[in-house]
């Protein structure tokens, strides 16, 4: 049997794809995986635009379609990209695994170690620039255009940057930062990190049982769980990741799942909240945080 995966045409969606086909050629090595590069309108406004908000669903929309019309079988998303709710007749099959989820702040190495005052941060995510803004006043966030790799190699050649606001599994994935540049992993109790950061997940058709059950053999209920919790936080929320909202699942050393959370709050500040529960109530423990600080 022949697949076609679905991807974006980025260098770090060509590279989660491929990952993708090599967990799948150890699951099943009796059938065929091919990778089909899918044009999205987020490409576009990233190539040309500024950085896209994180989960504004642009980037999933294009293989949605190209899913519900046959051309592709299977679809690899970064978690992160994936709305809260999705169009009839699909489900999200698999997540595989999850890199670092944390965020980084790339610098050249010559720059000062702490941003001084005045100095501009690059990022077109709310949620980093509120963050960012809480530990450090005195420096200026600006949108910045294009994917991880045209952002990093701007910094090298812009002199007025002091640095750029980038995810560590980004970066990780494309094989660390280019000559030149050095990155600080930021703490995620900090900056918290989007609903689904770092993870991958794979959609397919909701009718397709035997891919379903190939895509079983490579999912990572671990990784499932802390994501499911996440964007059911977000979900009771309300809105897509392009509010200014954080929110990370791990699990604990007694086996529950505790998730943090960042959001904004009504005056602007910043607002954190933190809760614990069951695995099996991953989105319970999710939505019944965001109704508990929402009601505070």
């Amino acid at each position: 049997m022949k697949y076609r995966v679905g991807t974006r045409g980025s260098p770090l969606a060509i590279w989660q794809a491929q990952r993708i086909v090599e967990l799948l050629q150890c699951a099943d090595s009796s059938s065929e995986w091919e990778i089909c590069e899918i044009k999205t309108s987020g490409d576009a406004r990233s190539e040309f635009g500024d950085e896209l908000p994180e989960g504004v669903g642009e980037f999933s929309s294009a293989l949605e379609k190209e899913l519900l019309s046959g051309g592709i079988d299977l679809a690899v998303h970064s978690a992160k990209d994936v709305p809260t709710r999705l169009p009839e007749g699909l489900v999200l099959a698999a997540f595989p695994e999850r890199a670092d989820a944390r965020d980084a702040v790339v610098r050249r190495k010559e720059a000062p170690i702490a941003p001084p005052a005045g100095s501009r941060v690059g990022t077109g995510s709310p949620r980093r620039s509120l963050l960012w803004s809480e530990k450090w006043p005195q420096t200026e966030t600006h949108g910045i255009r294009g994917n991880v790799d045209r952002r990093m190699g701007r910094l090298q050649k812009e002199k007025e940057w002091w640095g750029v606001i980038l995810a560590c599994a980004g970066i990780d994935r494309l094989g660390g930062c280019p000559e030149g540049l050095v990155m600080e992993r930021l703490s995620s109790d900090w900056m918290v990190p989007a609903p689904g950061q770092g993870a991958l997940v794979i959609e397919c058709r909701e009718m397709d049982l035997n891919l379903r059950k190939i895509l079983e053999k490579i999912n990572s209920p671990d990784v499932q769980v802390c994501v499911e919790a996440e964007k059911a936080f977000l979900k009771e929320w309300g809105g897509g990741c392009s509010e200014s909202l954080g929110a990370y699942a791990q699990l604990t050393g007694g086996g529950d799942l505790a998730l943090r959370v960042a959001v904004k709050g009504k005056t602007g500040q910043v607002v954190r909240g933190g809760a614990e529960g069951k695995l099996s109530q991953a989105a319970s423990v999710g939505s019944e945080l965001a109704e508990r600080i929402r009601n505070e």
